[in-house]
C-alpha cells in the first residue's frame, strides 16, 4: 500500500465547499495523511523538519489549492521554499524524495476552454504549473498532470460531490498502486482517466 500526503493551502477554506469536500473524501481513504497549512501555520512559520519527515514517510504528494492569479497561494509557496531545501530535497547525492509522485489538485473559476492560446488565459493550465513540474524534476520526483475542477464557483452540490467522488477513486488507485504512471503522464488532467464506477456517466465538472 502506498502512503499519500495531501498538503492543503486555502486561505479561506471555510468558504470553499469544493475544497472541503475534497479533504473529506481524502480523509475517508486509508493511507492518507492531511496537512492543512493555514490551520497549522497561520503565522507562516513552518516547521521545516516536521514537514520533511512527513514527506519522507509518504509515497504520493498532492498539493491541493485554489488557483490564485495563475499560481499557488502564498503559504503553499512558503511551504515549498522552506521545506524543499538544498541538501535535503535536492543536491549531490540527495535522494530523499526520489521516485515519489507529486501533482496538484486545483480548483479554478475558469473554464477548461479558457486555458488556450485563443482565449483570455492564453496558455494551457499546465503551463502555469511548470515551477512545480521543475521542482519535481530537480528533486528526482515523478510529476503527474493536475486534478482540476473548472468553474468551481458555479459548481452545484451534485457537481461538487461528483468531483470529490472521483478524487476519492483516484486516491484509492494510488494507495493500491493500481495505475500506470506513464499512461497518466500522457493525460492533460488526471480527471481524464476513467474515474467513474459507472462508465456510462459523464463527469459534470468537465467542460
Amino acid at each position: 500500500m502506498a502512503k499519500i500526503l495531501l498538503v492543503v493551502a486555502h486561505p479561506a477554506l471555510e468558504k470553499s465547499r469544493n475544497n472541503i469536500r475534497l479533504m473529506k473524501a481524502a480523509a475517508s481513504v486509508d493511507q492518507v495523511q492531511i496537512r492543512d497549512l493555514y490551520e497549522l501555520y497561520p503565522r507562516f512559520y513552518i516547521n521545516t523538519q516536521k514537514e520533511q519527515e512527513y514527506l519522507e514517510q509518504h509515497d504520493v504528494i498532492i498539493l491541493q489549492h485554489p488557483f490564485y492569479w495563475y499560481s499557488i497561494p502564498a503559504l503553499m509557496k512558503q511551504y515549498l521554499d522552506t521545506v524543499f531545501t538544498h541538501g535535503w530535497a535536492y543536491g549531490k547525492g540527495v535522494n530523499k524524495l526520489k521516485d515519489k509522485i507529486i501533482f496538484n489538485a486545483i480548483t479554478t473559476s475558469g473554464t477548461r476552454e479558457s486555458y488556450s492560446e485563443e482565449e483570455h488565459n492564453r496558455f494551457p493550465l499546465a503551463s502555469y504549473l511548470v515551477p512545480v513540474n521543475q521542482l519535481a524534476f530537480v528533486c528526482k520526483m515523478r510529476y503527474l498532470p493536475p486534478f482540476v475542477m473548472h468553474e468551481s464557483g458555479k459548481a452545484d452540490a451534485s457537481a461538487s460531490s461528483l468531483h470529490a467522488k472521483h478524487f476519492k477513486t483516484l486516491l484509492r488507485m494510488f494507495s493500491n498502486n493500481d495505475f500506470d504512471p506513464e499512461a497518466l503522464k500522457a493525460l492533460e488532467y488526471l480527471n481524464d482517466h476513467n474515474l467513474d464506477t459507472d462508465t456510462t456517466a459523464t463527469p459534470v465538472y468537465k467542460t
